[in-house]
Parts: C-alpha cells; structure tokens; sequence
C-alpha cells in the first residue's frame, strides 16, 4: 500500500512538473506571448531540423498582414525574403525568425507601437492607432535556410550555369539563322537586321522620333510582348495595348538592339531583328520571361519617322 502511495505521488510530481515547463497559455486564437511581447503560433513545427541562426539567409513564402490588409507577399513564389540581424527592438520579427526550424510555417504578431517608433507616421500602414496595442502579423513558411557556405556555393553554381549560358549563345544564333535558311550577313556587332519590306520616305537616323509595332520572341519562338493585336489573338493573348510604340533615336529609351536596328528604316518598312543579348537585356534578363543571355527576334513595322 505505501510503496503504491509513493509511485502514484511521484507520477503526479511530474505531471504537475511537465504542465509546469509547458509556458503560458494560449489566448483564445492559438498564440502564445513572449517575455518580450512577441506572440507566436507554430502551424507546422520541425523541431528536429536546421535551427535559425544570426546571419542565415532565409528562403520560403511569408505574407505581412496588417488589419486586415496585406502589406507584404510572396505567397506561391517562394524566394529569400530576409537575413537574420539584430532587431532594433525587443519582440522584433528577427527574434521570431531565430525561435524557426527548417521547414516551419509559423504566424507571429509584432507590436505595431515597437515599429512606429522608428518610423515617420506616413511609413505606417492605413489604420494604424498608437497605443491600441495593435499587431503587424507575419505569416511565415521557411523552406531553406542558407548559411554563408550554402550562398557562396548559390552564387557559384549560377554563375556557372551563367558562363555557360554566355558560351553557348552564339552557336544557338548561328543554329537559328541556319535553321530559317537567312542569308543576311550580320553586322559588325553580330546583330542581323533582314528587311522584308524597305518602306518609302526619309530614313530613321539619331533624333528621329519613330513609331513602330513589334512582336518580340525568345529564339525557341516563345512570344514575351507585342502590341500588334492580330499577334496577340494567335497567341491567345487577352487585352493589351495596341498602338504604336514611339521613341526617338539616340535617346538610349530603348535597348541597343532596337537603336541600331531601326536606324536606316523608313515608314512602312517590315523587318526581323535578331539581337544578341549584349545588345538586349545581357547578364540580368528581364522579368520572368526573357532570361539571362537570351537572344531576341523582333519582328518590327515602321508606322511613322518624324
């Protein structure tokens, strides 16, 4: 009976122990507060990943909510938003950062007064009210955690992948000119310029204003832009701006490609363009459709030089 007593008292010692060590409660909404005033709720947790450390680069999806409004989102495209640094005051979102593991998806609540502090009252979000003890929510799924080692080795890698882009460019130029049987010689800087239709009137020369409909593909054909509405339809392309895109020569308003390009044409000439990307977007692309050291083909009709 007595040694029964003892083991039930022990049980309940470590129960109480165990309820003890388990922190604050939640509130009502599923979030737990921090001594510093940060309140946090792990949806996923990964306790036994890659831990969050100072200076890590962070990669993964996180929405910036305030009052109901989004201030912040990457949610579907899933990239490095932050590096983990000192935070400027205590319950900051670094601090939220570092309680992460590989792999969590976790809400966290900022003191939306902490921030104001360092803040010109126009840089604060619609609706915010000092002293209301009102939040700025992030919603954050960590997907990668890069260390120096793992972004020296990033940075590698795609510049590898970039010299080897570089190299192969001119070859996919000569396999495309090749495959459309084009018998134009290009120019000294490599660039052909095959006119169609030669078009009537005075030439387009440096501070000439022009303007031109075009349709611009990737060499594989893939279409990235054109304001010619019959192109658009083909494509299957909805909406869009179909008047004639204006500039003037010399201006350097458009890439290099189109200024040696255009020049020489006249109104109502026809021509295809085929840019090597040192006289195009180069080393950086542009937006999600035409990548880094991507040649181009510009299909280009002169409507007016002025």
């Amino acid at each position: 009976m007595k040694k029964t007593y003892i083991l039930f008292a022990m049980a309940a010692t470590m129960m109480i122990f165990a309820a003890c060590n388990r922190g604050p409660k939640p509130d009502k909404d599923g979030f737990y507060t921090a001594e510093s005033g940060l309140m946090y709720k792990f949806i996923e947790e990964n306790k036994d990943a890659q831990i969050v450390k100072m200076d890590d680069l962070l990669e993964g999806e996180m929405s910036i909510v305030f009052d109901g409004d989004t201030l912040f989102s990457n949610i579907g495209h899933p990239d490095i938003f932050t590096r983990v640094e000192d935070d400027w005051f205590q319950g900051g979102h670094n601090e939220a950062f570092l309680m992460m593991h590989e792999g969590d998806h976790a809400v966290f609540g900022i003191s939306a007064d902490s921030i104001a502090k360092f803040l010109e009252a126009t840089q604060m979000p619609k609706g915010y009210k000092p002293n209301q003890n009102m939040r700025i929510y992030y919603d954050v799924h960590l997907t990668h955690i890069l260390n120096k080692e793992d972004i020296a080795k990033r940075e590698a890698d795609y510049m590898a992948e970039m010299n080897k882009k570089q190299e192969a460019e001119e070859e996919l130029i000569k396999q495309y000119v090749a495959d459309n049987n084009i018998k134009v010689k290009p120019n000294e800087n490599g660039m052909y310029v095959i006119v169609k239709k030669p078009g009537v009137g005075k030439k387009a020369e440096k501070g000439s204003t022009v303007s031109v409909y075009y349709a611009g593909r990737l060499l594989n054909g893939k279409l990235f832009d054109t304001n010619m509405e019959s192109v658009a339809k083909e494509e299957g392309r909805q909406g869009g701006h179909f008047q004639p895109f204006a500039f003037t020569l010399g201006q350097r308003s458009v890439i290099s490609g189109w200024e040696e390009g255009i020049a020489g044409l006249r109104k109502g000439a026809k021509a295809t363009l085929i840019i090597p990307s040192n006289l195009a977007y180069g080393a950086t692309g542009a937006g999600n459709d035409i990548p880094p050291y991507s040649p181009l083909v510009f299909d280009v009709e002169v409507v007016s030089v002025n």
